[in-house]
């Protein structure tokens, strides 16, 4: 059996965003295909306990997280950062979001992931401790240790990766809901200029994702579309038949911030918002 050639060893290559990360991988996979070397096992499980280390590592660098407002340095560690392992996990799920937020507004348990993704990390660690035992074991014994490693990370990846995309598709939620007046008054502005009286109907964020995230800002990417109407005249030429009312709808996009201790203060990011018009003057060129 080959290593390199199997689906899952893809996809857990697919974890892996950092270059090293990938070239580390590789090297082991290859180093274990090399079943003329007996300690291909021990070298593939170190390698892969390693780059569990440093995949986490990545996704939570010391100095964002020591920038977080729940993080307490641990003082029983003998690395001057007192950084954990469980913190990093914590880090790599909410960032520097507050737990109140995480917990009383998005109703997220961090905590219990964290709990999930140590006891993979620790069997992770597992794999080929006893140089011993693992040493110059049978192809299908060893092929079957290498699968269960392989196999063990992909589920902490997975674990990781889809709980913190969870978690900001649920803080986006939420902040999504505290959007429509200060979108509404600004998308008004912008639309005065269509007719003599332009009035906003209805404004709609259909979508709206967390772009960037750390101890200070909340960056947002939003889109959707605005309801005007149009009304050429005034009233009293509209009650001779001399004015007109149309109805239309234009698709916007916007760039929305918000301080990272207060998630749902939102405001629009200046000059950002931009609303697509070009309808409008295909109909007055028609």
């Amino acid at each position: 059996m080959s290593l390199a050639e199997d689906s899952l060893t893809r996809d857990v290559r697919q974890h892996f965003k950092v270059e090293i990360e990938r070239k580390i991988f590789d090297a082991a996979v290859l180093g274990f295909d090399s079943e003329d070397n007996p300690l291909r096992l021990n070298n593939f499980a170190f390698a892969m306990r390693e780059l569990g280390r440093i995949w986490l590592e990545h996704l939570a660098p010391k100095e964002q997280l020591r920038q977080c407002e729940w993080f307490v340095q641990n003082t029983e560690l003998r690395e001057k950062d007192g950084v954990t392992r469980a913190q990093r996990a914590k880090f790599a799920i909410q960032g520097p979001l507050h737990d109140d937020f995480v917990r009383d507004k998005l109703h997220i348990d961090v905590d219990t992931t964290v709990k999930e993704y140590t006891k993979l990390i620790d069997h992770l660690s597992s794999f080929g401790h006893d140089i011993e035992k693992s040493f110059n074991l049978p192809p299908e014994e060893a092929e079957h240790e290498a699968m269960d490693a392989l196999d063990t990370f992909d589920r902490l990846a997975t674990l990781i990766t889809e709980r913190h995309e969870s978690l900001l598709s649920e803080a986006a939620d939420a902040a999504k809901d505290t959007l429509a007046d200060e979108l509404f008054g600004q998308v008004q502005s912008e639309l005065d200029i269509l007719s003599t009286h332009s009035t906003v109907e209805g404004v709609h964020l259909e979508s709206l994702t967390i772009t960037s995230l750390d101890s200070n800002r909340i960056l947002f990417e939003g889109d959707g579309s605005v309801d005007v109407r149009l009304q050429y005249g005034s009233d009293a030429d509209l009650a001779r038949d001399d004015g007109a009312v149309s109805y239309d709808s234009y698709p916007l996009d916007c760039k929305f911030e918000a301080d990272t201790e207060r998630p749902l203060e939102i405001s629009i990011v200046p000059r950002s918002l931009r609303i697509d018009t070009d309808s409008f003057y295909d109909n007055v060129e028609d």
